[in-house]
């Protein structure tokens, strides 16, 4: 036995490319609005000998536990530190703003940068049950090597960004940088909260950097999220205040 359904066809308009990137503005700040406060565990690693078949080799590791409170209050705590040599600091020193915006992911879909850069879609999947835009951006003029192209994986959802990778045409820092090859931020869901999960960079040196070698890994892992829990004011008394971020 079979049955046959008549074909019908959807006419519906999709959403222009303008109307998307309203969307992610709006769902980007929306998601920044939802975080009154949170506290998560930060891992930061450099990797050297990427290049070779053996593997490589953490050269340096540090972990952190941050806090962070509207309007303007964070404070970092150490739990480890690990240098290949003892004695030698290897590993890049760790700030985090009080923010909650993840400019790291949406530098490039803030409402004040769109005249920065140009967009297109590049495709629509379905993942999950979920409709997942990827768009792709490079800067509108070529003389600021720092402003980066890339893509970006968007939630149709929520209008957020959950994946971006990113690509520099010319070294950022070409005193000291060959290249960038390679740079992926992805976000996880936590509860009813994107954000941030891992940050991923291969770079190319211009010269082999004592200890490390010429390509090298950086990674940063951010786990352990708890959000809204109510921190209170007394857990940052003697940390400086920061300016209240725009």
């Amino acid at each position: 036995m079979s049955t046959e359904v008549a074909e019908v066809l959807v006419s519906a308009p999709r959403i222009t490319l303008d109307e998307i990137l309203d969307r992610v503005a709006r769902g980007e700040a929306r998601r920044d609005s939802m975080l009154k406060d949170q506290e998560f565990t930060a891992t930061f690693r450099v990797v050297s000998g990427v290049e070779k078949e053996k593997g490589g080799e953490v050269l340096s590791e540090r972990v952190v536990h941050v806090y962070k409170k509207r309007p303007n209050k964070v404070r970092t705590l150490v739990l480890r530190e690990y240098d290949r040599e003892p004695g030698r600091n290897s590993g890049a020193s760790v700030r985090f703003r009080s923010g909650m915006d993840e400019q790291i992911v949406n530098f490039a879909f803030r409402p004040e940068t769109r005249r920065t850069y140009r967009y297109r879609i590049v495709g629509r999947d379905f993942v999950g049950g979920h409709l997942i835009y990827r768009i792709e951006f490079e800067p509108r003029s070529t003389l600021d090597p720092s402003e980066p192209s890339g893509t970006v994986w968007v939630d149709t959802n929520e209008f957020v960004i959950v994946r971006q990778e990113v690509r520099f045409d010319r070294s950022p820092v070409p005193l000291f940088l060959k290249d960038v090859q390679r740079m992926v931020i992805e976000r996880n869901k936590f509860d009813d909260h994107w954000v941030l999960h891992r940050v991923l960079m291969r770079i190319e040196g211009t010269f082999p950097f004592p200890k490390i070698g010429r390509v090298f890994d950086i990674t940063m892992r951010f786990d352990g999220y708890r959000i809204n829990q109510g921190l209170p004011d007394s857990l940052f008394t003697g940390v400086p205040i920061e300016e209240e971020d725009d």
